[in-house]
């Protein structure tokens, strides 16, 4: 089984396959997760990411974002 195969499988994720799935830096996820922003969970010594959780969190995110309004201005004259 290759590692891509396991990652799209896993229920739990390791920060690192996280930080991939969310096409952001190893470091930046470790510090979302430790300002608990991201979803995670400790096995031990261990810190993973469920992956439902994952999902979850990233659509509340995305549908919290503030998108202004389009406004239609008219077009400006250049005479």
């Amino acid at each position: 089984m290759t590692t891509g195969a396991r990652q799209s499988e896993s229920f739990l994720l390791t920060v690192e396959e996280a930080a991939s799935l969310l096409r952001i830096g190893r470091n930046t996820c470790y510090e979302l997760v430790r300002q608990g922003r991201v979803p995670s969970i400790r096995l031990g010594r261990l810190i993973r990411v469920p992956r439902h959780a994952l999902v979850n969190w990233l659509g509340q995110e995305a549908s919290s974002c503030a998108i202004p309004p389009v406004v239609n201005y008219p077009p400006s004259r250049l005479h």
